[in-house]
């Protein structure tokens, strides 16, 4: 049994009206709107005063260096609280939890491995419209209204119709719950998506891993862009066709180029974009989850290069295949899903030569390195005279790779 972090994104329908027919208040669209707000003015304000003290100290000779912490932040955000009383509209936690984004954002600004740019200011047209509100003393939970039926009962702002499926709904029964252990809701993040609504809740779960019958395998990985991933075993998993959505993104992409912003065969097109892309990612993310869960029941150890994918998308040949595909989700869902079933997962660097060694007697050819060689997919080593296919040669070498990292060998 383990405990895992799970997020829950379901739809959710606010009001127009302040409350209901029986008195209840209701959060409404007003009120999601005004702490969107909030968040995005706290982020900005605390960020423009850090960045005048930055300023002020370089104009007297001093250092540019201020620590941006807890205590810091704290002090500003009181002193907004003060000279702007609308602030209070806002859940407690949502004003902090703006800060703790903004204090993150420097401490991955000062990590010199994770090379973040410095932290800009929040727009309406560029950035996601989000807020986040925290559990505290089960004041986030799911409720019945007066009239019956389950609503999300949000702190200060009230309750919210939802729709989602009956799993998620009992998950969400089971963390509102004082009494039941097995599930607890962490927080909520309200986000606005064209114009939709949606909260995403964060909760810890005790989970069972499924009982499989049968022999588990050890499995090499090699993500390509012609085939999504290649087994160790043999497997070779194809991409999913895309084309359909991907000419219907294309098509209202070009339509909304060619239309007056804000006029109605604009929105219109935006519309229908947004609907395809969508449809896109929903059908992405369904054909992953389906064949991660077949690999991770099936699998006791699982190797996987970690590939450098960044670095992929600047080949022009390889880019249109990458945005479609997302090779990056896919490595994602499996790693989570190990951890789950406690399936053992390893990454393999990325600078392990998987392709051109020879899984049979481990020489390595060289007419198999750089760009130029992509399009050979089949080879015949030099040494040992086996005929190799690429991608399934480099999957049993990744797999033999990760073998060696944890100190065992294939069974």
């Amino acid at each position: 049994m383990n405990t895992i972090k799970k997020n829950l994104e379901i739809r959710i329908y606010p009001a127009i009206a302040e409350k209901n027919d029986k008195g209840e208040k209701l959060a409404n669209i007003s009120k999601i709107e005004s702490n969107i707000g909030i968040y995005r003015f706290i982020y900005n304000k605390e960020l423009e005063f850090i960045n005048y003290f930055r300023n002020l100290l370089l104009q007297y000779g001093y250092e540019d260096h201020v620590i941006v912490n807890d205590t810091s932040c704290s002090i500003i955000l009181n002193m907004l609280r003060q000279e702007y009383p609308f602030l209070e509209k806002a859940e407690s936690s949502s004003r902090q939890q703006s800060q703790r984004n903004l204090i993150l954002a420097f401490k991955r600004y000062d990590d010199s491995s994770l090379k973040s740019n410095y932290p800009v200011l929040k727009t309406k047209k560029n950035q996601k419209d989000t807020f986040r509100i925290m559990n505290n003393n089960d004041n986030l939970r799911i409720q019945k209204d007066k009239y019956g039926y389950d609503k999300i009962k949000l702190p200060k702002l009230g309750l919210v119709k939802f729709k989602t499926s009956k799993e998620y709904r009992e998950l969400l029964r089971k963390g509102s719950n004082p009494d039941d252990p097995t599930v607890e809701i962490k927080h909520i993040t309200i986000k606005k998506v064209n114009n939709e609504y949606y909260a995403v809740f964060n909760i810890t779960e005790l989970y069972i891993p499924q009982e499989i019958i049968g022999p588990r395998q050890q499995i090499g990985i090699d993500i390509g862009c012609s085939k999504l991933a290649s087994l160790s075993n043999g497997q070779e998993i194809p991409n999913l066709d895309l084309t359909t959505e991907a000419n219907k993104i294309i098509q209202y992409q070009q339509k909304m180029s060619h239309t007056q912003p804000g006029s109605i065969r604009h929105n219109e097109a935006q519309r229908l974009y947004n609907l395809w892309m969508k449809k896109l990612v929903n059908k992405r993310n369904d054909y992953y989850n389906k064949v991660t869960a077949y690999i991770v029941k099936n699998s006791s150890f699982i190797a996987v290069q970690n590939e450098n994918i960044i670095a992929w998308k600047h080949n022009k040949y390889l880019s249109r295949k990458l945005q479609l595909n997302a090779p990056r989700i896919f490595m994602d869902k499996l790693e989570y899903k190990c951890l789950w079933n406690d399936v053992e997962f390893i990454k393999v660097p990325r600078n392990f030569p998987s392709t051109q060694i020879c899984s049979e007697c481990g020489e390595r050819n060289d007419n198999m390195s750089g760009l130029r060689n992509l399009g050979i997919r089949d080879w015949e080593c030099p040494h040992c005279k086996t005929h190799h296919n690429r991608d399934i040669n480099a999957a049993k070498n990744i797999l033999n790779k990760g073998l060696e990292i944890v100190g065992t060998t294939v069974q």
